[in-house]
């Protein structure tokens, strides 16, 4: 198996595993579309119909969840409040029924004695009990409202913290599904049908960066062109200047084979320490010559290497500008 090919084989597992992976995390894998995909992805097979299809379309919404809990919650403490409400009324009520039949019973045994029907139901005066009096109802019925406001409370809050839960959840599951489809919508591009549109596109892009290539090229080979420039009209000097200081090497080489015979007739003439102090120098001398040789001919070696290679180069240029 060539490299493409475990390439291919490897992408086209990754793009399998991506998509049932997602599929599994947001509770969409029992969606048709998703079936199907993961089916032909696994066979390879429909391929090329799968992309003629736009993934950002076909693939399923999934909805959050992480607020449902709060929801219920906020759903069941609403239901409790609606109830409550009608708990004060329900129960004075029935406060006012017992205090009314209590009176009645109350007027029958004490002919005499007159009594309000507000100040009865306060007192019960032994015949109402003691939790029917208004006092006492009217003590229950606040408390009941205090509840029924609390339930508002905490039924706004729930709904508040399980709204905030699923936009935050929804925001996460587009940025996933959108990376899942453009992913897809990569993969599959390639496993489309040939035909006339797709070729012409093919040859556009082809062409879009042929064209985009020949400009960089274009550029490059402008600015090669200004320094092989400079550096041509840089060639007469450099000449000029190793040709004066070949001449000066020979004058200077001449000279010090006329210091160098001169010291030879000096040492045929001398003894003892001066005559070897003589000889040393003759010796000196003639490296020195030597040495002057060989530079003035690395000179105009380096010089006649220069101008060739400025040259060569010159003709590339040229010669790649004519291929453009």
């Amino acid at each position: 198996m060539n490299s493409d090919q475990y390439t291919g084989d490897y992408l086209h597992h990754e793009i399998s595993q991506s998509l049932a992976n997602w599929a599994a995390r947001n509770s969409v894998s029992k969606d048709p579309i998703i079936q199907g995909l993961l089916q032909d992805l696994n066979d390879e097979d429909n391929l090329a119909i799968w992309a003629t299809m736009d993934p950002f379309e076909y693939l399923p919404q999934p909805r959050p969840h992480l607020g449902n809990h709060f929801f219920s919650w906020a759903k069941i403490t609403a239901n409790l409040r609606n109830v409550s409400v009608f708990v004060p009324v329900a129960l004075t009520w029935k406060a006012v029924s017992e205090a009314t039949v209590a009176f009645a019973k109350f007027v029958e045994q004490n002919n005499a004695t007159t009594v309000n029907f507000l100040a009865f139901w306060q007192n019960g005066y032994e015949i109402l009990g003691d939790f029917w009096t208004i006092g006492h109802i009217a003590s229950l019925d606040f408390l009941i409202i205090i509840g029924v406001i609390v339930l508002s409370l905490v039924s706004t809050a729930l709904n508040s913290k399980g709204s905030k839960l699923n936009r935050e959840e929804l925001e996460q599951i587009e940025n996933e599904r959108f990376e899942t489809a453009l992913a897809l919508k990569m993969y599959l591009y390639s496993m489309r049908e040939i035909d006339k549109s797709n070729v012409k596109e093919g040859i556009a892009s082809s062409v879009a960066a042929l064209l985009s290539a020949t400009s960089s090229l274009s550029k490059s080979a402008k600015q090669i062109s200004n320094v092989i420039r400079d550096l041509e009209e840089g060639v007469p000097t450099i000449n000029e200047f190793g040709t004066k200081i070949a001449k000066e090497s020979e004058k200077l080489v001449k000279q010090v084979g006329q210091l160098s015979g001169a010291l030879s007739e000096i040492n045929s003439s001398i003894t003892g320490d001066l005559r070897e102090a003589v000889t040393n120098a003759t010796m000196g001398l003639d490296l020195a010559n030597e040495g002057l040789a060989q530079s003035t001919k690395s000179i105009r070696s380096n010089s006649i290497a220069a101008e060739n290679e400025i040259k060569s180069l010159q003709g590339l240029i040229k010669k790649a500008s004519r291929s453009r």
